[in-house]
C-alpha cells in the first residue's frame, strides 16, 4: 500500500495523519523555522534574484553528484551559462541536471504549477532528465507494458505501469488540496517519483525537483534559496537508505522526516549563499 493510499478519507486524509505523527510535525517545525529565519536574512531584502540563481546551481550540481556526475560548483555555474559538458556519459548526466534545475526555478516562479498539471510537468521534466540517455521515443511518458526504469537500481523493484498511473492521480488529487501541509506533500511527491519510478531514467533528477518546486510554491520556501539537495549529498547513504524504506512501503514517516532534516540543513546553505552574496564573492552572472 503507497503513503497516499486514499482508505476512507480520501488520500488527504492519509496525508494529514502522517503531519499528525509527532516525529515528522517537529521535523516540519524545525525545517519551517529554519527557513523563515532565511527569508528574512537582509541579503534578501534587495537580491532574492541573484541568491536563487545561486541555488539552483547548488541545486543542479548536488542532483547531479548524486546520479554519479560530481563536477565542482564553479563549472556547473559555467556549464548553466553556456559552457559545453565533457562528451560522456558524466557530461551528459549533468545536461540533464542543469536543464531539470533550470525547468525547476521556471516552474517555481508561478502561483501552483504542479495543480491540475503534474502529468504536464512530469512529460517535459523526463525529456529534459532523459535527453541522450535513452532513445528519444521513451521520453516523455510513463514506462509501458514491461519496460523497466534504467536508474536507481538500488531501489525494490518498481510498481507495474497501470499502478503507476494510479498513484500519479492519486498525488493530482492531493495537489488539489490546498489545506495540506506543504512540505509533507513536497516529500510524499519525492519519495513517490522515487519508489514509482515512472520513467526510463532520470527519476532521481525529476523527484528532487518536484520536492523543490513545491516548497517554493507551497510557501515552505518562498524565496527557493534553501538548497535541501546539498543535504541529501552530504548524507547520500541515509538518503539512499531512506528512499529505500519508502520505496518498500517500511517507513514513509522516517522518509518525511529526512526530506524535512534536509531542508533544515539546505535553509543553511541558504544561509551561506547570503553571505556570499553580502560579500560580493558570486559571480554577477550567476
Amino acid at each position: 500500500m503507497s503513503a497516499t493510499s486514499a482508505g476512507s478519507g480520501g488520500p488527504g486524509e492519509a496525508v494529514l495523519a502522517l503531519s499528525r505523527i509527532d516525529e515528522v510535525a517537529a521535523a516540519v517545525t524545525r525545517a519551517r523555522s529554519a527557513c523563515t529565519e532565511l527569508r528574512w536574512h537582509n541579503a534578501l531584502r534587495k537580491r532574492i534574484p541573484e541568491a536563487a540563481a545561486e541555488a539552483t546551481v547548488r541545486a543542479a550540481r548536488s542532483s547531479a553528484a548524486l546520479e554519479g556526475a560530481r563536477y565542482p560548483t564553479n563549472f556547473v555555474r559555467e556549464v548553466i551559462a553556456g559552457r559545453e559538458v565533457p562528451d560522456d556519459l558524466s557530461g551528459t548526466q549533468l545536461a540533464a541536471a542543469v536543464r531539470v534545475a533550470a525547468y525547476a526555478a521556471e516552474l517555481s516562479a508561478q502561483a501552483h504549477p504542479l495543480r491540475g498539471g503534474l502529468l504536464r510537468v512530469l512529460s517535459t521534466m523526463s525529456v529534459a532528465a532523459g535527453a541522450g540517455l535513452v532513445d528519444d521515443d521513451r521520453l516523455g511518458r510513463p514506462r509501458l507494458g514491461d519496460e523497466m526504469p534504467g536508474d536507481l537500481g538500488g531501489l525494490p523493484a518498481p510498481p507495474p505501469p497501470a499502478e503507476v498511473v494510479d498513484r500519479l492521480r492519486a498525488l493530482e488529487d492531493i495537489l488539489a488540496e490546498e489545506a495540506l501541509p506543504g512540505l509533507v506533500v513536497a516529500a510524499l511527491l519525492h519519495g513517490e517519483i522515487l519508489a514509482l519510478r515512472p520513467f526510463a531514467v532520470g527519476n532521481g533528477l525529476i523527484a528532487r525537483a518536484l520536492f523543490r518546486i513545491h516548497l517554493v510554491t507551497s510557501g515552505v520556501d518562498p524565496t527557493g534559496v534553501a538548497v535541501p539537495e546539498a543535504a541529501f549529498l552530504d548524507d547520500a547513504t541515509g538518503y539512499g537508505q531512506a528512499g529505500n524504506a519508502y520505496a518498500a512501503g517500511r517507513d514513509v514517516p522516517g522518509f518525511i522526516v529526512s526530506c524535512a532534516q534536509a531542508v533544515e540543513k539546505g535553509a543553511g546553505e541558504g544561509q551561506a549563499i547570503c553571505r556570499a552574496v553580502q560579500a560580493g564573492r558570486l559571480p554577477r552572472s550567476a
